[in-house]
């Protein structure tokens, strides 16, 4: 019986050290603000990956050319002196 407990007492022991080292483990994590730095690194490993692919994306919109230059007419000045209608 002497040996039973000295086991059930160890295994006791041990998940209260484990879940203490664990827990403790979280604390320091929240105090550090561990879970904004794993987004962070998250986001930006993200962002390195789609980098080239927006690039391609930005470069085939974009035209190549500006298309055919519209020149602006002159409008013709006509004297209206020359240019009688004819009734």
């Amino acid at each position: 019986m002497e040996l039973k407990d000295t086991l059930v007492t160890g295994a006791a022991v041990l998940a209260v050290g484990t879940s203490g080292v664990v827990g403790g483990n979280a604390v320091v994590d929240k105090v550090n603000d561990g879970p904004t730095k794993r987004q962070d690194a998250t986001v930006q490993l993200v962002k390195k990956e789609l980098e080239s692919y927006i690039d391609e994306r930005i470069k085939k919109l974009v035209p190549t050319t500006t298309g055919s230059v519209v020149v602006s007419k002159k409008q013709q000045v006509t004297d209206y002196r020359d240019n009688v209608p004819k009734r």
